[in-house]
């Protein structure tokens, strides 16, 4: 594996540490950190406003060709000014790291607040609106976000959604990077991505758009339940053409601007049916907290009412307490703050003290009989084999929420895609190798002045060289055929050797790149995880990049299809 696209872990600095490189800033405290990277809250002191700070590793200054990019798409990041997009307002270097320090949003994601839920179509209408028209600007100004879902749009403390992570934006014109196509995530990318990505435009992101409206609507991804949103949630039906044209695999056949949605999903905001939340049955933790997606309603009861509500919940609270025996929790499960084993009565866990009840088994008279300290002599044995049973267990680690295997094999299938040409290359020059070892030893068995030995030696050889074909056309170390009578074969031989490893090595070399490539992008996903904070993902994800990199074969075979 070569090292030109090596990742170390990075380890995110001591804010300590950054306040001395940034002193017009506090640094507060770190928000997010990843492989790709760390994100802090700060306050600017000379205007008195929170903000996000951003690092990089520092390998990433080291490219040139990265700080080109970087500093290109912040500079074009920062001129978009838009109350649903995360604004930015200064980058550089400092230090040997890149930096960028955008608007700070104190919320949570729309992935927290939403997910696993079926969220009320006026409420959908009016965050994808929103998100449609920070798109629209985007857009307009030569920007693809090529990253669009739940987890990228931040919700302020007014519900108000805000797209962010912009971590795959670039210019529309910009070429595309190395291994970038594999950055998106599975179900919302749209499939030109994966199969034409120089020819990726604005229309991407509107295919992750109608995604995430059929998400919002029925708490479920498209992927995993193909019905129209009114089959399962029984919303409006006309979401359901607007889904279907936004994810149409065509570009041409979806909608053609961001602004084209947010006008279509206004006509069914306007004769929207009355409000109700529909939830599904497997439920957000985070979601166990008032949602901000709904505001509550006011109350229009009388003062009066209100203290006599208030006092018989009162009296009904001291019933409970003085009168009420408290009962086993067996209907509901309230979310543990504690632990709950400490408070049950029951935790008898064998106690180490136990031997002397053990020898005294039997219903013997008070004076004990001498025989007694006999049975003493075992008693150690068993404190012996109790004193091991305290063993520290390895907390388990969560289950995945993002779909890994997915991402897995999409990233894997453009890998693929990219190398079946170098393989293609490999086989091509291999087999004319072969054929031109086959030439030359032929030319020399020709030169036997034996008529009777040249038939024979030239059949057997042709025995052997049609065994090489059928066994990808390689040649063998050691020839199983005798040539005792052919001049310079062993030097034909060592000659066709070299290469063929000469060969295999650029085929090596070559998947090299594609395999540091590979890693990149499964990078690039664990820092987006990172802050969604889904650990059993970045297990996995971590496991994946120590096999590619510490088994050679294991990349070269996934690219032959030996998964």
């Amino acid at each position: 594996m070569s090292d030109s696209h090596t990742h170390t872990t990075f380890v995110a600095p001591d804010p300590a540490h950054l306040a001395r490189l940034f002193p017009g800033y506090d640094i507060e405290t770190l928000i997010a950190a990843g492989g790709m990277g760390a994100v802090y809250r700060a306050v600017q002191r000379s205007l008195d406003r929170t903000v996000a700070l951003k690092i990089l590793p520092t390998e990433f200054s080291a490219d040139s060709a990265f700080c080109a990019s970087f500093e290109a798409e912040a500079k074009a990041m920062a001129r978009l000014n838009h109350p649903n997009l995360i604004g930015v307002y200064d980058f550089g270097e400092i230090d040997g790291m890149l930096y960028i320090i955008m608007e700070y949003v104190p919320g949570q994601s729309l992935f927290h607040s939403s997910h696993g839920l079926a969220i009320d179509p006026s409420e959908v209408v009016r965050i994808v609106s929103a998100v449609c028209n920070g798109l629209a600007h985007a857009h307009e100004h030569g920007i693809l976000h090529r990253d669009i879902k739940p987890a990228n749009i931040l919700l302020d403390l007014n519900a108000q959604p805000k797209i962010g992570d912009f971590g795959l934006a670039r210019p529309v014109d910009h070429k595309v990077q190395e291994g970038e196509e594999i950055f998106g995530t599975p179900h919302y990318t749209a499939p030109e991505v994966v199969h034409n990505p120089h020819a990726v435009d604005h229309r991407a992101d509107i295919f992750s758009v109608g995604v995430m409206l059929h998400e919002l609507l029925t708490g479920s991804l498209p992927a995993d339940d193909p019905r129209s949103p009114s089959a399962i949630s029984h919303c409006d039906p006309r979401f359901d053409a607007i889904v279907r044209r936004a994810t149409d695999p065509d570009p041409a056949a979806r909608y053609q601007s961001a602004t084209e949605i947010a006008a279509a999903l206004h006509t069914i905001q306007t004769t929207a049916g009355p409000k109700v939340l529909r939830t599904t049955a497997a439920q957000s933790p985070a979601l166990h907290r008032p949602n901000p997606l709904h505001k509550p309603k006011k109350s229009s009861g009388s003062p009066a009412f209100l203290i006599l509500v208030i006092a018989a919940l009162v009296g009904g609270i001291a019933y409970l307490t003085v009168f009420k025996k408290p009962q086993p929790a067996t209907t509901t499960k309230p979310v543990p703050t504690e632990t709950p084993i400490i408070a049950t009565p029951e935790p008898t866990p064998v106690p180490a003290p136990a031997p002397p009840p053990v020898i005294k088994q039997t219903p013997d008279p008070v004076p004990a009989p001498a025989p007694t300290p006999a049975p003493v002599a075992p008693a150690p044995e068993p404190v012996a084999a109790v004193t091991p049973a305290p063993e520290p267990e390895t907390p388990a680690i969560a289950a995945p929420i993002y779909d890994v295997p997915a991402f897995l094999a999409r990233a894997r299938k453009i890998m693929a895609d990219r190398a079946a040409p170098l393989f293609a290359a490999h086989a091509k020059a291999i087999s004319a190798n072969t054929e031109a070892f086959g030439r030359d030893i032929k030319r020399q068995i020709r030169k036997i002045p034996i008529k009777a030995l040249e038939d024979s030696t030239d059949e057997q050889f042709e025995r052997e060289l049609e065994s090489w074909r059928k066994d990808d056309y390689y040649i063998p170390s050691t020839l199983s055929v005798q040539l005792p009578l052919v001049t310079n074969a062993a030097s034909l031989h060592a000659d066709a050797l070299a290469k063929q490893e000469s060969i295999d090595n650029i085929l090596t070399a070559e998947l090299n790149k594609l395999a540091d490539t590979y890693i990149l992008g499964i990078n690039k996903q664990i820092e987006r995880l990172q802050a969604d904070k889904d650990p059993g993902a970045i297990d996995l994800l971590e496991k994946e990049i120590a096999t590619t990199r510490d088994d050679e074969d294991h990349f070269p075979d996934l690219m032959r299809g030996r998964d």
